[in-house]
């Protein structure tokens, strides 16, 4: 198995950019965040809020994370911090991209991670890190937490709708430090065991701050890392890294920073793992919960559909690039009035060389005979190990439509008869260009804050699909792909795969696709806070959102001979190469949205300590770039019109603070309307097809609880909890009878539980400083059980974590810090995501499980993604 032993990670920072107040939203004072280091200060929030304001005064359903409740933690991905926040579901199960964040409820097809963002804005230092998303394609695949992390920021619903673009399930943001506020020079080093003390992790980072004179202040800092995973594929699962920079000047009534950031970065992920049993899922005999069932590296080129030249080497898995440059500048004139101007340019590119689509099916599947091109060959279809002449299987076929296997030599066959791996080799290219600025005026008049401004956000998106082929492994950990060969009835042998094991190169049904368009977006805001009496007070805000797609479609038409059927390589012998999909026409699709979001809230200060205050929001959510880029096809362009989703909440917030005590309850409804729910078939020519889309709601009443609480000088609990009931209605199932569409019945789905939405969320952090230089902190997490799909034919259990950790600061002036860290100590199972069994199709369609089927046969086969078992880390912190 190859091994990635090292990369070379080189980055240029071109420009340092200036920048002061962050306005994201309608104020964000970063003169808060720039004295980021005192108490005070680090209970203001600037998120979500049209004034920067104390955590415990803001009416918004917010959360505050410091730098020294980061970093207790050893965290999977930069979504792994989003659970400090109450009312937010992660899975960070996959690794360090490819993650699912929600908040209240407002979940719809939230189990994939190729739209893990869907609802929120992650934003970094006020503004979006990707305002394009798109099928596997978005905000994580940029953003990594270092050593520059002063804070997150998380509001939850609420203001989002009027503060944010097109993200009314909530903003997180990931404020930096400054050169103002962490003066000095910082090193980290990390090492770690993750897959329960298997396989190794090194990290590097680096930080510079300081005074420049002049009220110029400068920033630089970054990492590098490079880890096996959770799951050893037999290569580096995460290689690469960033360094970014700022430089403050600061001018007395205003001030301006410069940003810039670039990102180098491969990160794979974790596919699914066979498992059996929906009542009690236990992993598949033959596996584990470390067990990596990506394809081997096997490096080969291929020919795209367009006749380009490609390349796929698994271990160079996603390969991630950002270029960023970004510019704030805050001015306070006379009478109370200022000025907020924050600007940001990207790049933002990712090269896909993986695996995907890893699912269990059976030899004599009609389905794999499309995948590998050999479908209405009759013969006799041989597979076997690479580089030997050992036989896995043999399937013979009559007609090329009926398939037998009649030798079966394959491994863990315990798992399914006939059972093997496809192993998709992903070659995908995306790529996007953004400039993003926003402008706000705020001013004080009398018991008035107003805040009136607008954003704009243009970006330039293209994805061209590879065609790097389809390999066959056996049912096993690290699996290799098979060598298949197909002999015909007259003895002529067709080889199947090419020399690296993968199919159907150029001519796969899952291949080249492209899309390339524009997504523009105009929003004006206005706010404004009353303030009636010393502890009454009134706030609303409303936005108007225009958004524009342009977006130009290349779909594949039916494949075709190449080079008279003798392939790239001029061999007809070679099957793998011997046809090319085609494209039809390219297709336009315009489409224009236009809608007005407004909340308001009555804050009320029932005393010092305690405030109390009542919102409702009404806002709506665009279509994102792929649901624009998949209407595609002329007949979908002249009658597929797609409405915004609709949100409404209401909460209530109840904020009580007082000497070591912080307690917040924030009981909410949120309802999310026009939800639209989709499936996939093949009809009786192996095309694809999708019935009309089915609309639904999902309808959610729960509490949140937010608490930090101090226990004399040696003990401090954080928690969070929450607490809900998310319910699916008006939901409907396709059921797909005979190939084709023709006798396709719709069947409604009785409401139940909203899928993949816990009842019950927490998370506990205890902390004890028996003295000054040690602190030992314990977190405790549960994650309630979850139905499966809407039809709740299933639930995934629930589960607890544990995660510990102790630090020591050494030296009189602490200057030295040495953290152990054991995440998930007790190495327990929970499930993240699945699949269904079945097929390749039925494995996508998790909608399609039925209880019914599930109660005849409970313990059928399925596939899950499990949380990342036991790993241990070692921290050192020098600062200078």
């Amino acid at each position: 198995m190859n091994r990635a032993n090292s990369i070379r990670f080189s980055a240029s920072v071109a420009a340092i950019a200036l920048c002061a107040l962050t306005s994201p939203i309608f104020a964000q004072d970063m003169s808060a965040q720039a004295e980021g280091s005192s108490d005070a200060a680090k209970q203001i929030v600037v998120t979500g809020v049209f004034s920067a304001k104390s955590i415990e005064n803001a009416p918004i359903s917010i959360s505050a994370i410091t730098a020294e409740e980061l970093s207790q933690q050893v965290a999977n991905s930069a979504a792994d911090l989003i659970k400090n926040v109450p009312g937010v579901f992660v899975n960070s199960s996959l690794g360090e991209i490819r993650n699912v964040v929600f908040s209240r409820g407002v979940s719809a097809n939230s189990l994939d991670g190729d739209g893990g963002y869907y609802y929120v804005s992650m934003q970094e230092d006020g503004l979006p890190v990707e305002p394009v998303t798109v099928g596997n394609f978005g905000p994580d695949y940029f953003s990594r937490p270092d050593i520059m992390l002063d804070r997150l920021e998380g509001l939850r619903g609420g203001t989002a709708t009027v503060t944010g673009n097109n993200a009314p399930g909530g903003i997180f943001n990931y404020i930096s430090r400054t050169g103002k506020s962490h003066p000095g020079f910082e090193v980290q080093g990390k090492v770690g065991l993750e897959g329960d003390g298997k396989n190794p992790y090194y990290r590097m980072d680096a930080y510079a701050g300081g005074d420049l004179g002049n009220g110029l202040y400068y920033a630089i800092g970054g990492f590098y890392r490079k880890s096996d995973g959770s799951r050893d594929p037999g290569y580096a699962l995460n290689k690469g890294g960033q360094i970014r920079a700022n430089l403050l000047w600061d001018y007395g009534n205003g001030s301006v920073r410069f940003d810039t950031k670039y990102l180098d970065d491969h990160n794979g992920w974790f596919e699914f793992t066979p498992a059996f049993d929906f009542r009690d899922p236990k992993i598949a005999g033959g596996f584990t919960n470390t067990s990596s069932v990506l394809p081997p590296a096997n490096p080969h080129s291929f020919t795209n559909p367009d006749g380009s030249t490609g390349s796929w080497d698994g271990s160079d898995l996603v390969h991630a690039r950002t270029l960023s440059f970004g510019m704030t500048w805050d001015h306070e004139l006379a009478d109370g009035i200022s000025l907020q101007n924050r600007a940001r340019y990207s790049e933002n590119k990712t090269d896909w060389s993986t695996g995907g689509l890893i699912f269990p099916l059976s030899l004599d599947d009609f389905f794999l005979s499309i995948l590998t091109g050999t479908l209405g060959l009759p013969g006799t279809t041989t597979y076997k190990q690479r580089g030997t002449n050992t036989v896995a299987a043999e399937v013979l076929s009559f007609s090329g439509f009926d398939h037998t296997v009649v030798t079966n030599n394959l491994p863990n066959q315990n798992i399914l008869q006939n059972g093997v791996f496809s192993q998709a080799a992903l070659s995908t290219k995306y790529r996007s260009r953004t400039f993003q600025d926003q402008f706000t005026v705020s001013a004080s008049l009398g018991n008035h804050a107003l805040a009136v401004g607008a954003s704009f956000a243009h970006s330039r998106y293209s994805q061209m699909g590879g065609a790097a082929g389809i390999g066959i492994s056996g049912l096993t950990p690290t699996p290799q792909v098979y060598d298949i060969t197909h002999t015909l009835p007259n003895g002529t042998v067709l080889q199947v795969t090419d020399p690296a094991g993968f199919a159907a190169q150029g001519g796969g049904i899952l291949d080249g696709d492209g899309t390339s368009g524009t997504q523009r977006q105009i929003s004006f805001f206005a706010g404004d806070e009353w303030q009636v009496t010393d502890r009454l007070s009134i706030d609303g805000g409303i936005r108007y959102e225009d958004i524009r797609y342009d977006v130009t479609n290349l779909t594949l038409g039916a494949a075709a001979p190449v080079n008279g059927g003798a392939g790239a390589d001029g061999n007809p012998l070679t099957l793998w190469d011997n046809t090319r999909n085609t494209y039809l026409a390219p297709t336009n699709t315009k489409r224009n949205f236009h809608y007005l979001n407004y909340t308001g809230a009555v804050n009320y200060e029932v005393s010092d300590t305690f405030q109390a205050y009542l919102r409702y929001t009404r806002g709506k959510k665009a279509p994102d770039f792929r649901g624009i880029a998949d209407i595609d096809s002329p007949s979908e362009i002249a009658t597929q019109f797609p409405e915004p989703q609709v949100i409404t909440q209401i909460e209530l917030g109840l904020k009580y603070r007082s000497a070591g005590v912080r307690v917040g309850v924030f009981p909410f409804y949120s309802k999310l309307s026009n939800v639209g729910s989709t499936q996939t078939f093949t009809d009786q020519n192996g095309q694809f097809y999708t019935p009309p889309t089915i609309y639904g709601q999902i309808e959610t009443y729960g509490v949140e609880v937010d608490a930090d609480a101090d226990f004399g000088d040696m003990l401090n609990l954080r928690t969070a909890i929450t607490l809900q009931n998310p319910k699916a209605s008006k939901f409907g199932l396709w059921l797909a009878n005979a190939p084709g569409m023709a006798d396709d019945t719709l069947e409604s789905t009785p409401k139940g539980d909203a899928d993949n939405n816990p009842k019950i969320l927490t998370r506990t952090t205890a902390t004890l400083t028996p003295m000054d230089s040690l602190a030992l902190f314990l977190t405790h997490s549960y994650t309630g059980k979850r139905a499966a799909n809407r039809a709740n034919a299933w639930y995934m259990p629930g589960f607890h974590t544990f995660d510990f950790g102790a630090s020591y600061e050494f030296g009189t002036d602490k200057r030295f810090k040495l953290q152990a860290n054991v995440n998930n100590v007790f190495n327990q199972f929970g499930i993240m995501s699945w699949a269904r069994a079945g097929g390749f199709l039925n494995s996508l369609d998790r909608q399609g499980l039925t209880k019914a089927a599930v109660d005849a046969n409970p313990n059928q086969l399925l596939s899950i993604v499990a949380i990342q078992p036991r790993s241990f880390w070692l921290t050192g912190t020098v600062k200078f």
